[in-house]
This record gives structure tokens, sequence and C-alpha cells, in this order.
């Protein structure tokens, strides 16, 4: 949470992806995690390098080491970091999906992305 109130949902900020992954993880039989991805709150992108494509979705110290991709034929899309308890993200890293212009929701969105 932030002094302004938790962090805004992602569907707010990138509706299309939050779409996309819904409906993706539906067809790949994994209806919980589709649900899931209606709650996440967007944290913000990760500072580590100016070509990081990685947002999160969670505060750091939720993330586990498993990931899901989703790809388009032999293009990944989009890999999702499981939380620790495997019942939502952590965060993701945006490889080829079209996030669309910058939101105003995401005045620090990167530039590769």
């Amino acid at each position: 949470m932030t002094e302004t109130g938790p962090p805004p949902l992602l569907a707010d900020v990138y509706p299309a992806l939050v779409s996309f992954l819904a409906s993706e993880l539906t067809a790949e039989g994994e209806p919980a995690l589709a649900q899931a991805v209606a709650r996440l709150r967007f944290h913000g992108w990760c500072t580590c390098g100016r070509s990081c494509n990685y947002l999160h979705t969670a505060p750091a110290d939720r993330a586990d080491n498993a990931w899901i991709h989703l790809d388009d034929g032999d293009t990944p899309l989009v890999w999702l970091q499981l939380d620790r308890g495997h019942t939502s993200f952590a965060g993701m890293e945006i490889c080829a999906f079209d996030l669309g212009p910058a939101p105003a929701l995401d005045p620090h969105r990167p530039a590769c992305v």
C-alpha cells in the first residue's frame, strides 16, 4: 500500500493485457489463475536495467521461481511468475505482447516495451 492507497488494478492500467491473460490461461486449463488475473495490482516496472520488461504485480518477496509462459507459436509473448502459493502471480516479463500506448496510470513505463 502507498500513502494514497493500494496500487491500481493491472486491469485499469493495461486492460488488453489482463483480457489476453485471462483468456489464454482459461484456454490452457488454468481457470483459477485466469480469475486471479482480475485481482492483480500494478506495482510498477522493474528498475534493474533499461532493457528490463518485467512488471511487478505483487511485492517482490512474494515471487516464486516457477513460471508459466504464453507463446504465439515460437514467439514468447508473456512469461508469468507465480507467487509462492501458486495461486496468483507476482510479476510478468512482457516479451512480444503489444501493451498499446502508455496510460496515465503508468508514467514510468520503459520505452522498449
